[in-house]
């Protein structure tokens, strides 16, 4: 294989167009995308005529067709080139596993992972004509390939045409992009630990990483036209951590906090007591945590997020073994609606809908007696606050919104948990 032209078609791709032209501003000009420079370094050729043009597998390998090869120009080649690396890149090897995909669905999550590289090529000019684009497939623009397969796999199975797989279901070189866009591993292809060389998962994130920061850098003069490609910059960039398990985790913290305030009572007698015969000695006594729940109850509040909010406690307190018992449920907006005790936070009968004062909830919690050990408050954050937290109670600010905004700050005595969904499924 010619090496020099691969590093020609490489050498297009990430160099700067002319200006003025030689081309005339046709579509052979290099297409200035430096940031693919890290990535495509990183690709290790293996020749392979088995295949019809040029594929990759989770190991970096890209396995091309020499007698295509040959023929192809710079352009063709560096499109094949980026189709494949932005497949590595976007990680769909781990998200096809992700979605279970098989060999009976991988021709749909193929169609789906190569909508989202076609939306990412099509701006740089460099979509190959096979290459199906979202509204090729009657499907909604600048979605992920997920959405995109939920589609497309709820759409009846191709007949078959009754002829069985020798290899017992395996998928052959002519099947799609190769194992690097499915995860799926082709029966010409190498395993992970060979002499033909790999990279690994390590490198590859780290490949992933700089390749983030440069397209983030290159492309702000791009605009903001939404795609997987962007999606991609994010998710690599700033990752996203699920707020159930934060939610659930402070709380766990805040009540074992409490259960931990151990102290000593007469009315148990110590297990020592025998050791010391007619000296009276006092047992521990943990007592069970008592937990109050104010919730912003303000027309802004979006009752869904609340109710899964909700439900991530009940969660964590029945871990805990917490008896409902013990839950003080107030129902707070401009004023304290409601104040209860019920077994499960989401049976709370919340009234409400004006504006908001969290305040009032704290001040309510302030005069219960007993005191409350822990103090979760549901709230969008568009409130004041108290100036110091109720005595004695480990305090947890959930913040309810949407992913995109600005939520208000909260107080530097409690915990925050930002609880939020995507932008554009919040109620506006």
């Amino acid at each position: 294989m010619d090496h020099q032209k691969l590093a020609a078609a490489k050498l297009w791709l990430i160099s700067p167009s002319p200006s003025p032209s030689p081309t005339g501003g046709r579509g052979d000009d290099p297409r200035d995308l430096p940031y693919l420079s890290h990535a495509l370094y990183a690709l290790i050729p293996v020749v392979d005529n088995d295949v019809e043009k040029l594929t990759c597998d989770e190991w970096w390998r890209i396995y091309i067709n020499e007698e295509w090869f040959d023929a192809a120009t710079v352009p063709e080649i560096g499109a094949e080139l980026a189709h494949v690396t932005w497949h590595l890149l976007a990680e769909h090897a781990d998200r096809a596993r992700d979605q279970d995909v098989d060999r009976s669905t991988a021709s749909a999550w193929e169609k789906s992972a190569d909508a989202t590289v076609a939306h990412t090529l099509t701006q740089d000019k460099l979509r190959p004509q096979y290459l199906p684009s979202a509204k090729d497939l009657d499907l909604p623009d600048a979605r992920s390939a997920e959405e995109y397969f939920a589609l497309i796999s709820r759409l009846p199975p191709p007949p078959s045409d009754g002829e069985g797989d020798p290899d017992g279901g395996s998928l052959g070189p002519a099947d799609g992009c190769g194992s690097g866009a499915d995860g799926l591993t082709r029966r010409n292809e190498y395993g992970p630990n060979t002499d033909v060389g790999a990279v690994s998962k390590h490198e590859a994130t780290e490949i992933r990483r700089k390749v983030a920061v440069d397209y983030d850098r290159h492309a702000s003069g791009r605009g903001d036209d939404p795609g997987d490609a962007l999606r991609w910059v994010k998710r690599t960039l700033e990752p996203e951590t699920p707020w159930e398990p934060l939610l659930a985790g402070a709380v766990r913290r805040a009540v074992g906090w409490a259960v931990g305030r151990g102290d000593y009572t007469y009315t148990k007698p110590s297990r020592r007591s025998s050791s010391l015969p007619g000296v009276v000695l006092p047992g521990q006594h943990k007592p069970v945590p008592r937990v109050s729940i104010i919730i912003d109850t303000s027309y802004s509040v979006d009752d869904n997020l609340l109710a899964r909010a909700l439900g991530e406690v009940d969660g964590a307190l029945m871990a805990l073994g917490v008896p409902g018992a013990q839950m003080t449920i107030y129902s707070v907006d401009a004023a304290v609606h409601t104040v209860e005790k019920v077994r499960r936070a989401r049976d709370a009968k919340l009234v409400g809908a004006g504006g908001t004062d969290m305040r009032l909830g704290f001040r309510g919690v302030e005069d219960e007696r007993p005191r409350p050990d822990v103090v979760i408050c549901f709230t969008d954050g568009d409130t004041p606050w108290p100036t110091s937290p109720p005595p004695g109670a480990a305090v947890i600010a959930a913040i309810l919104g949407g992913r995109g905004f600005n939520l208000p700050p909260t107080p530097k005595w409690a915990t925050r948990v930002e609880c939020l969904v995507d932008d554009r499924w919040a109620r506006p």
